[in-house]
């Protein structure tokens, strides 16, 4: 006999009718009827090899072997509850848990106000943030790493769903003393020969950080390749080129050496969330309130 055939049911079946004294009130206790729960026990006794119990038509008792094992079997049907507690508790977790990936730099505005309001909306969800630089600005939705993002379209994925946030101008970060930095605007056609600081790789991110639909074929002189805001705009600040980005960054990042000039002629860049399956009820309490927190950004004038 292997004690592998021995299986939890056996151990509750045991523990309840001890507990009980009565085949009867065990099987109402567990659910089952008594003659399946009657079986439960001949295969527990067939398995160890000794009787749990002394019948009789009117009393039901421990045997001497069965009470030695009862205080045993007490604490395997604790632990077991307790397991499955925690198996409970972890389900729930994954079910209420969004993976959230953002774009550095990006929604800066609002995404403390969105983490704040959505743990109030729902106390029993866990949002997990993830920062992603400019090397993937898909953040991780490309990879499937996360469930939504927050980023900055244009992505080149067809099977993603852009839910639009808000909008701002685009803003050409020149260095300090640039030609143009007197000026109160630029037009593209004043940048678009300059030595340009863009994102690593390649791709229709990329290119729409570096104005490629405006240049009429001819490629851009890409001189520093950055990851980050904070080397973007330290390329800029040391003279290697400039950049175009959204004009939050000149709020949130402004820094000596670098200024920021409007582009009047290059359309607005939105901030959007994206994703590819929207049928989870978390998804869509979070992609609604996003767009409720994000509205007075959308407006403003």
């Amino acid at each position: 006999m292997s004690l592998m055939n021995v299986h939890f049911r056996h151990i509750r079946a045991f523990v309840t009718i001890a507990q009980e004294r009565s085949f009867v009130r065990a099987a109402v206790a567990l659910g089952v009827s008594q003659p399946a729960l009657s079986q439960t026990i001949s295969q527990f006794e067939d398995f160890i090899g000794f009787p749990l119990f002394t019948r009789t038509t009117r009393n039901l008792a421990l045997t001497e072997q069965g009470e030695a094992l009862l205080q045993k079997a007490l604490g395997l049907s604790r632990e077991m509850d307790s397991f499955y507690a925690e198996i409970g508790t972890l389900q729930k977790s994954v079910r209420n848990q969004l993976r959230v990936g953002y774009m550095i730099g990006t929604a800066v505005e609002f995404i403390p106000a969105l983490v704040r309001e959505f743990k109030k909306l729902r106390p029993d969800a866990v949002l997990d943030w993830a920062e992603f630089d400019f090397s993937d600005p898909t953040a991780g939705l490309g990879s499937g790493k996360v469930d939504c993002a927050v980023v900055r379209p244009p992505l080149g994925i067809d099977d993603i769903t852009l839910v639009e946030l808000s909008s701002e101008p685009c803003v050409a970060c020149l260095p300090a003393g640039h030609r143009l930095s007197g000026q109160a605007s630029v037009v593209l056609g004043e940048i678009l020969d300059e030595p340009f600081v863009a994102a690593p790789g390649q791709g229709i991110w990329r290119d729409y950080w570096i104005a490629a639909e405006h240049r009429e074929g001819r490629p851009a002189r890409i001189v520093y390749e950055a990851a980050t805001v904070e080397s973007e705009l330290q390329a800029v600040a040391m003279d290697r080129g400039i950049s175009i980005t959204a004009e939050s960054t000149a709020r949130f990042y402004a820094r000596p050496g670098v200024v920021f000039k409007p582009i009047t002629d290059m359309p607005e860049c939105s901030i959007a969330i994206g994703y590819r399956d929207g049928s989870s009820r978390l998804l869509k309490d979070f992609v609604t309130l996003a767009r409720k927190l994000s509205q007075p950004l959308a407006t403003k004038p």
